[in-house]
């Protein structure tokens, strides 16, 4: 499996990050970034991942996503939420510092 990178998706997490602790935070995002991935490669189905893939890396919308997969335009949606609602939700218990 490629490796996917969601780094531009956590880019407003990582500016809290450094309007709450500095500039000088490169530990703490980086470590933020494979905590992402990890969460990613981990928690997330198959179908998530690809979805997302397609849906931030590719630039495909919805519509065209359904398309490409022969499925319905709200499996896509709703799949797709599911996804960013399950690594929002790990990431809830992430500690910053």
């Amino acid at each position: 499996m490629k490796n996917i990178s969601f780094d531009h998706i956590f880019e407003s997490d990582a500016a809290k990050i450094v309007k709450k602790h500095g500039s000088s935070n490169t530990k703490q995002i980086e470590h933020l970034k494979r905590t992402v991935a990890l969460i990613i490669k981990e928690e997330l189905t198959k179908k998530q991942r690809e979805i997302l893939d397609m849906y931030f890396f590719r630039g495909m919308n919805c519509t065209q996503i359904a398309k490409a997969l022969k499925v319905n335009k709200s499996t896509i949606s709703r799949t797709k939420s599911r996804g960013l609602a399950t690594i929002a939700k790990m990431l809830k218990y992430y500690n910053f510092r």
